[in-house]
C-alpha cells in the first residue's frame, strides 16, 4: 500500500500537511488524554531536529541511548553524549568500534569491535569496560541487536564462509557463542524483537532475508524471505517491527522500505520515497518500541544530503520530515530513546559523524500512581504498589521505571529500578532505617507513542513496634535448670541487638514475695534470645522481660509464669 501524496511533495507542503495531522491528532487525543498532555504535544508540534558535530570522523556510527547518554561508535572510540547531543566523554583505546547494543532495562551497553575479534561490556554510569568476550573463532564481528539476555552477533571479515550469525548470554561467566543458520561471506545485518530474529548479508545481490524463531536453542528457522525466485536486491539496512511480527528492509534499486510477514514470509506495507524522489536511495530503517512509527533515512545519490522521515506504521502516511545538506545518514543508526529518535550522520568525503536528533513525535499520554501503605515503621518492609495504564486503554507490557527515594534529611537513597507485570502494575518493597518523612517517588520515561508519567507520596515512619514473644515449661522442680527462648518481632528484619533486661518474681506456698533481677540480654541479629534459671525455691515464679526500645522501636514487655515444685524425699 502507498502513502498519500504528502510523501511526494516539498518539504514545505509536507510541513504544513505534517501540521494538520498534528491537529487532528490533538483533536482525536481530547477525548483521552488530559489537556496538559495534548497542549504539551501541540508545543512540541513546533519543534525542529537537531544536528550537533560529534568532533570525530571514521569507521561506524552505529548508536544507542541508554541511562540518559547516547553512545556512538566511532571506529577507534566510542563518544558518549548528552540526550541533548553535547559530547561529555569518550571510550578510547579501542579497534574497530562498529556495532552497538543494549538490553531494554539495565545499565550496560554492548560494542562490536571489528578489528580486535572482540564484544565489550561497558557500564553506561561508570563507562567502564566491565568484561571482553573473545570471538577469535568468529572473526570481525559488526553487527549487533540484543533481546532479553541474549546478544546476537553478525560476524565476518570478507571470506567466502568466514562469517555467519551466533548468539550468546553475555551475562554469563563465560559466554558460550551459538552458530545460527548457515555460514556467510559478509557479516549479516541481524535484528530481534520478541521471539523473532532476522539475519541477511548487506551488499549481496541476490540477497535473502532469513527468519528464525529464537524460543529454541538452537534458534530455529522459519525459511527465507526472498520477494520470488531471483531473490532481493543489496540488503542497505535490516529491522523488526511490531514486536517481530514484521521485518522492515531498505534495499538498493528501490524507491520505498519494505514491511515482510515474518510468518508468512510475504511482503506487506510498502512505506514510499522520500523528497528526493526517483533518486533517493533508502538507507536506514527502524521501528518504535510499540510499532507505532516507521522511520526510514533517505540519503540523496549524491550522499551530499539526507532525509529521516517518520510514518505511522499503519497507513504509511508521513507525518514528520527533517532534512540535513551536506550530509548523509548512516546505514543501521536509527535509535529511540524514550520519546526521541536518533541517528547518525556523516560527511560525505571526511566521515565527519553528526548526531541527528528529532523532536518528540505526536503521542498519547500516559499515568502511573504509587499507594503507600496505611501504616509504614522503622526497619520493617513495607510494600508499596502502583499501575501504569496508556490512555490508549492497551497493556503496557513489562516496563522499566526508575525508583528514587529521599531521607528526612533531603538526602538520596541508592537508585532503583524497577519493572511492572504486563498489565502495568508493579510493587516493591522498602525498610526505612530510621523515622520521620520519607519521599518516595517512580518514573516511567514513555517511548516513542505515549508521554511519560511520574508519581510522588511521602509517608511519616513511626518507631517498630516489635512483639516480644518468651516460650518455656509451665512446671518445673526445686534444683532443675529451665530453659527459655524468645524473640523479637517475626517480620525477618535484622535487628541492631536490642537490650532485654529478665526479673523474676517468687510467691512461695506461705505467701512470701521476692524479687530479683536476673539477667541483661542482648539479641541476635534475627531478634532471637535464650537465658536459663535455676529455682532453689518452691512456688509461683513469674519471669518478666522488659524490652527497652530505641530510637527506632518502641519498648515491650511480656511474662512466663512456671509452677515450681519441691520434689519429694
Amino acid at each position: 500500500m502507498r502513502p498519500s501524496t504528502s510523501a511526494h511533495a516539498p518539504l514545505s507542503r509536507r510541513l504544513v500537511a505534517w501540521a494538520g495531522t498534528l491537529l487532528l491528532t490533538a483533536a482525536l487525543l481530547a477525548t483521552q488524554a488530559p489537556t496538559a498532555a495534548t497542549a504539551a504535544t501541540a508545543a512540541t508540534a513546533a519543534t525542529a531536529a537537531t544536528v550537533t558535530d560529534l568532533g570525530v570522523a571514521g569507521k561506524g556510527g552505529d548508536v544507542v541511548a541508554r541511562s540518559g547518554k547516547v553512545f556512538v561508535a566511532a571506529g577507534d572510540q566510542i563518544v558518549v553524549a548528552s540526550i541533548d547531543g553535547k559530547v561529555i566523554n569518550t571510550i578510547s583505546g579501542l579497534s574497530g568500534a562498529v556495532a552497538l547494543a543494549s538490553p531494554e532495562t539495565g545499565r550496560k551497553v554492548y560494542a562490536a569491535l571489528r578489528d580486535s575479534h572482540e564484544v565489550i561490556e561497558i557500564d553506561t554510569t561508570t563507562l567502564a569496560i566491565t568484561k571482553r568476550i573473545d570471538l577469535t573463532a568468529y572473526p570481525c564481528p559488526s553487527s549487533l541487536a540484543q533481546s532479553y539476555d541474549r546478544l546476537w552477533i553478525g560476524f565476518g571479515c570478507g571470506e567466502a564462509g568466514e562469517g555467519g550469525v551466533l548468539g550468546l548470554i553475555p551475562a554469563a561467566a563465560t559466554p558460550t557463542p551459538v552458530r545460527v543458520g548457515p555460514a556467510t561471506t559478509q557479516a549479516p545485518l541481524v535484528a530481534v524483537a520478541g521471539n523473532t530474529l532476522v539475519a541477511g548479508e548487506p551488499g549481496v545481490s541476490p540477497a535473502t532475508v532469513k527468519v528464525y524463531d529464537i524460543d529454541t536453542t538452537p534458534a530455529t528457522s522459519r525459511g527465507e524471505i526472498r520477494a520470488g525466485a531471483d531473490g532481493l536486491p543489496a540488503l542497505r539496512d535490516l529491522a523488526l517491527a511490531d514486536y517481530g511480527s514484521a521485518a522492515l528492509s531498505a534495499l538498493d534499486d528501490t524507491r520505498q522500505f519494505d514491511a515482510w510477514d515474518t510468518t508468512a514470509l510475504t511482503q506487506g506495507r510498502a512505506y514510499d520515497s522520500s523528497g528526493f524522489g526517483e533518486h533517493g536511495l533508502p538507507t536506514a530503517v527502524g521501528a518504535s518500541p510499540n510499532g507505532a512509527y516507521v522511520v526510514g533515512g533517505w540519503n540523496s545519490s549524491a550522499g551530499d544530503a539526507a532525509e529521516l522521515v517518520v510514518y505511522d506504521a499503519t497507513t504509511a502516511e508521513v507525518i514528520y520530515t527533517a532534512a540535513a545538506q551536506g550530509k548523509a545518514v548512516v546505514a543501521g543508526s536509527i535509535e529511540f530513546y524514550g520519546t526521541l529518535t536518533f541517528a547518525v550522520l556523516k560527511e560525505p568525503g571526511t566521515g565527519r559523524m553528526h548526531l541527528w536528533r528529532l523532536p518528540p513525535s505526536p503521542y498519547h499520554s500516559s499515568t502511573l500512581t504509587l499507594t503507600a501503605p496505611s501504616k509504614v515503621t522503622a526497619l520493617k518492609q513495607s510494600t508499596f504498589s502502583g499501575r501504569l495504564t496508556l490512555s490508549s486503554g492497551l497493556p503496557p507490557g513489562v516496563q522499566a521505571l526508575e525508583l528514587y527515594r529521599w531521607l528526612p534529611d533531603g538526602t538520596s537513597r541508592p537508585f532503583q529500578e524497577i519493572t511492572t507485570a504486563a498489565d502495568g502494575t508493579y510493587q516493591f518493597t522498602d525498610a526505612p532505617p530510621s523515622l520521620g518523612a520519607f519521599k518516595y517517588q517512580v518514573y516511567w520515561p514513555g517511548n516513542s507513542w505515549f508521554w511519560g508519567s511520574g508519581s510522588s507520596v511521602t509517608v511519616t515512619v513511626s518507631r517498630y513496634e516489635p512483639t516480644l514473644t518468651v516460650t518455656g515449661p509451665a512446671t518445673g522442680n526445686v534444683g532443675e535448670r529451665l530453659e527459655f527462648s524468645g524473640t523479637v518481632g517475626a517480620d525477618g528484619i535484622t535487628f541492631p541487638g536490642e537490650i532485654i533486661t529478665v526479673s523474676r518474681k517468687v510467691v512461695s506456698p506461705d505467701g512470701s514475695v521476692t524479687s530479683k533481677h536476673l539477667v541483661k540480654l542482648t539479641t541476635a541479629a534475627d531478634g532471637s534470645f535464650s537465658f536459663s534459671d535455676t529455682p532453689t525455691r518452691a512456688g509461683e515464679h513469674t519471669y518478666t522481660l522488659l524490652l527497652f526500645g530505641s530510637s527506632t522501636m518502641e519498648s515491650a514487655r511480656t511474662t512466663q509464669v512456671v509452677t515450681v515444685l519441691q520434689p519429694p524425699a
